[in-house]
């Protein structure tokens, strides 16, 4: 029988072929006493050196080894004896950097698959696993160090995973040490991290701080340790804290005054960046850098909210046909019903919102055009400013600059389409602090439906239908310091209104017709301003279409589409890249275990929503 499989294995030319084509008539018990007839005999030959043909040289000390062996398990070692290196066709070979006892252990598993694995050689084994490329031995290791993981070792751990490339042990560290960080950044063994293994501890969006001033503290600390050494990576690593969570007394107080940071021209740009943040409340929601991105592990989440009707029979009579705040979470993709405003609230169609925080203003609208409603993002509820605009007005313009909040041009919901008074031009501001409303000027060009944005203390009005119901061309300016308005600019004649303005980042983006066109605004004088609208040359595809709203998220552009036959009615969600080129579409998933969406949806805007408040989702 032997005799017939050789013959067999010669005829066939090869090895390979002999085991493919005896292993298919082997019964498998005759396999099993085949195998064990080989692998006994490779044990006897192997660890007795019989018939080796080279000495692996160790620390001096000579294992007769097989090169066929060799190269069978491993592919370091196989790469190596068929690359027609020198050193590769004498009978000896001489490794460096490795201990005569593991190579000895290793030996043994190749030979054997004994896995002479303990607490005193198993890291050095990994070591020769992981550089050898011998899978099933670095996976024993690293199962074995897995085990006896805890919080006192998992930096050791941690090092040697990234080291050897351990991706098993990576994984089990992870959570020890992302979970465990406040009680591990002030150990020794943090102190001798290595710079990317710092930086891919903090950047982790899955770290659990104390709070974010701790890992500033974390950051500064390894980096002073060996100051000289490491002081050019301060920027690199600075650039993962998250300033959105820092408070401002810590800002100014302990990270301005550190010399590392301002001597350091990124870091001190961050901090003037987390400065900004702190003074422009009316801007927060607009930044969206990772440094203001918040951690999965905070209270807080940055969502999509939206306002959508209300219109339930098993909810309360004082809710029903009346408008509610939802939002979408991204990290339970789905969504959740924030908070309904009671039906005394409801402002009907045509009403704008903005943010100033973490909180919403809503303002105007057909039903009660006078009045501004405020969303208190930590009491998760709606109330009525006790104030009321001087003159009613819904499809207005609504800017929050500085602490106040504008209501510019509009129509009134009151009057006659045909009325001279229809079309507003007014503009009024309400102060957050007083709680008071103001008449403070008016625009050249009365407008409704208008598309905005906000540059420093100017609001930015683009287009919009006048009194005789066409569509007006003119870009404006409000001066909200100065009092003053003007009209700068023209929309270039081939792109069609309405237009949809979201600002990413330093870019403030038109969507027209889904295409995508950049707005740049730059200051000539004191007396001139120019404004340019230049094509993106990038089109949103088919499949997004039609655009119901945009928002920014994470940098990226939240495109909400409506369903084909009801326009006002949501259907999905994609984030776009407009960064990538070509761009970049990914569609937001639904989780399977509450796929309940909103329709319709009135308004939409990125925020941040307390956790605690997302727990529900009542049905439409």
């Amino acid at each position: 029988h032997t005799s017939s499989m050789a013959e067999q294995g010669g005829a066939s030319g090869g090895g390979v072929s002999f085991t493919s084509s005896w292993g298919k008539d082997l019964s498998d018990s005759a396999r099993k006493r085949y195998l064990e007839s080989m692998m006994q005999g490779i044990m006897e030959m192997g660890m007795e050196g019989q018939n080796s043909d080279i000495d692996i040289i160790v620390e001096g000390q000579s294992f007769p080894c097989h090169k066929l062996l060799l190269a069978a398990g491993s592919p370091y070692f196989k790469s190596m004896f068929s690359s027609g290196m020198m050193e590769t066709h004498g009978s000896r070979l001489e490794l460096p950097d490795i201990e005569k006892e593991t190579f000895a252990a290793f030996r043994e598993y190749i030979y054997t698959g004994n896995e002479n694995i303990t607490q005193d050689n198993v890291v050095e084994l990994l070591r020769a696993a992981a550089i050898f490329q011998v899978e099933g031995l670095q996976k024993s290791c690293e199962q074995f160090l897995g085990t006896g993981m805890d919080n006192d070792n998992c930096l050791e751990l941690f090092k040697i995973s990234r080291t050897f490339g351990c991706h098993t042990l990576f994984e089990q560290c992870k959570p020890y040490v992302l979970e465990g960080f406040n009680g591990l950044w002030k150990t020794q063994e943090f102190m001798e991290l290595e710079f990317d293994e710092v930086e891919s501890i903090v950047k982790d969006d899955n770290l659990v701080p104390v709070n974010e001033e701790e890992i500033c503290e974390a950051v500064l600390r390894w980096v002073k340790h060996d100051k000289e050494k490491r002081k050019s990576f301060i920027g690199n690593l600075f650039r993962y804290i998250r300033m959105i969570q820092i408070s401002p007394e810590y800002l100014i107080h302990e990270l301005y005054v550190d010399d590392l940071l301002t001597d350091d021209h990124t870091c001190q740009r961050y901090l003037d960046e987390a400065r900004n943040f702190h003074m422009l409340p009316a801007r927060q929601q607009e930044y969206c850098s990772s440094r203001f991105q918040l951690r999965n592990s905070d209270d807080l989440e940055e969502v999509i909210l939206i306002i959508t009707e209300f219109d339930m029979e098993k909810t309360a009579q004082m809710y029903q046909d009346g408008k509610c705040l939802w939002a979408f979470s991204f990290q339970q993709e789905r969504w959740y019903t924030i908070a309904p405003m009671p039906m005394d609230f409801n402002p009907g169609l045509e009403f704008r919102m903005v943010s100033f925080r973490n909180d919403l203003y809503l303002g105007g609208g057909t039903n009660h055009s006078k009045n501004l409603l405020h969303y208190d993002n930590e009491r998760n509820e709606w109330t009525l400013c006790d104030a009321s605009m001087k003159r009613g007005r819904c499809g207005h313009v609504m800017a929050a600059v500085r602490e106040s909040i504008f209501m510019i041009a509009g129509r009134n919901p009151k009057s006659r389409p045909e009325s001279s008074s229809h079309v507003l031009s007014t503009v009024e501001a309400y102060n957050i602090r007083s709680r008071k409303w103001e008449s403070i000027g008016e625009v050249p060009t009365a407008v409704h439906s208008a598309s905005s944005l906000v540059m420093g203390e100017k609001i930015f009005i683009f287009g919009g239908i006048q009194q005789d119901g066409t569509w007006t061309s003119d870009i404006q300016v409000f001066d909200t310091r100065k009092r003053e308005s003007s009209i700068i600019s023209q929309i270039p004649s081939n792109i069609p209104q309405p237009l949809k303005l979201v600002k990413l980042g330093s870019d403030y983006i038109i969507v027209s017709d889904c295409q995508l066109y950049r707005v740049n605004i730059r200051k000539i004088n004191e007396e001139k301003i120019k404004v340019e609208i230049k094509s993106l040359n990038q089109t949103l595809s088919k499949t997004l279409r039609p655009v119901l709203e945009v928002a920014n998220y994470r940098g990226k552009l939240a495109v909400l589409t409506s369903s084909t036959k009801k326009p006002d009615v949501y259907s999905k969600m994609t984030l776009v890249d407009i960064s990538q080129s070509p761009m970049t579409e990914t569609a937001v998933g639904i989780s399977s275990k509450n796929t309940t969406i909103p329709k319709p949806v009135l308004s939409c805007h990125k925020g941040i929503i307390d956790k605690q408040y997302m727990y529900h989702t009542y049905y439409q």
